[in-house]
């Protein structure tokens, strides 16, 4: 009996060591990853703080301009469908958010919602561009809306994907999901010691199953989707930077002022089956807009700019020509 207990154990022990082995990866150089995929728009903006932020400027529309934020451990990669259906009518902008994508980590190590308004007024300074809608998808959302709350006279109009909106007595007694229905990197990186583990540990897996919890149609989890966001994750720096932003300012307990006239006009669409931010959460995100128009999509989940897209398209062009 103690043989069998003490072969377990083994087998136990190195197949521990085999799945700790497999996971861990080195950083990716800089010059392989943007070989691979900073392609066709692709451009880079260098800030005097040498920050180097990857962009892509597409379309030629420049009455109606739309600047897209991507969500937590995505990129402007996450918007290539959209844009594709967009750009004949606008002209788009899309944004490697400081720590993600090609834009990766930045000198400064700082990636509070402050670094990227500041990312955003300089590339839209560089491109000469004095308004625009701006567009978020999940932590980009939340951004999005803040930024047109800080510089409403640049924002014309603000459309959220499945945006994050902030923790007011409403969000805290009927939002809270459930550990088990969040990826396992984000339960994981709640800890303080994970975090710490997890700058080095980084297993296919988390990006797959990341994917999976975000998607409602579980055919769009692609190995090679899965296999970009993995990737992009490992360009040399982000991943430090991506656990740094758990650190950083996240809109927990913020004083959100919305005043009274806000006029701004707000496309809210949120996926139904979303597991990451409950659809709820848009719906009370809404009520501080004037007369927002306000699109929940049945079997949806966290990406509708990627599950979606022609649907997505549909109703950002019929909201900027006013047509809704």
């Amino acid at each position: 009996m103690k043989q069998y207990i003490s072969a377990f154990s083994l087998a136990l022990i190195i197949s521990f060591g085999i799945l700790i082995y497999t996971g861990i990866y080195f950083d990716i150089p800089r010059e392989k990853l943007e070989k691979k995929y900073a392609l066709g728009p692709s451009a880079f903006l260098m800030l005097n703080d040498g920050s180097r932020i990857h962009y892509r400027d597409e379309g030629a529309n420049d009455e109606s301009i739309i600047l897209m934020l991507h969500g937590f451990n995505g990129s402007l990669f996450n918007f290539e469908s959209l844009v594709s259906l967009l750009k004949s009518h606008h002209r788009v902008i899309t944004i490697d958010l400081p720590g993600f994508g090609l834009t990766g980590s930045i000198p400064k190590s700082s990636y509070t919602f402050e670094t990227y308004f500041e990312v955003i007024t300089a590339l839209s300074n560089h491109l000469n561009i004095e308004e625009f809608s701006i567009v978020g998808n999940s932590m980009g959302g939340g951004i999005a809306w803040r930024y047109a709350l800080k510089y409403p006279e640049i924002v014309s109009n603000v459309i959220l994907l499945s945006s994050s909106g902030f923790e007011d007595t409403y969000q805290k007694k009927e939002l809270n999901r459930e550990d088990d229905q969040r990826p396992i990197v984000w339960r994981l990186m709640s800890s303080t010691v994970m975090r710490f583990f997890l700058s080095y540990y980084t297993p296919k897996f988390f990006a797959t199953q990341g994917l999976k919890t975000s998607v409602f149609d579980q055919s769009l989890a692609t190995k090679e989707l899965a296999h970009q966001f993995h990737e992009l994750t490992l360009l040399e720096g982000s991943r430090k930077a991506i656990l740094s932003r758990i650190s950083n300012q996240r809109g927990g307990n913020e004083d959100i002022k919305f005043p009274k006239e806000f006029k701004m006009r707000a496309l809210i669409i949120h996926g139904k089956e979303d597991k990451i931010i409950p659809f709820e959460s848009s719906l009370n995100l809404a009520g501080y807009f004037k007369n927002p128009v306000v699109k929940i999509y049945d079997n949806i989940g966290h990406l509708p700019m990627i599950e979606d897209p022609e649907k997505v398209a549909n109703d950002v062009n019929l909201f900027l020509k006013e047509e809704i």
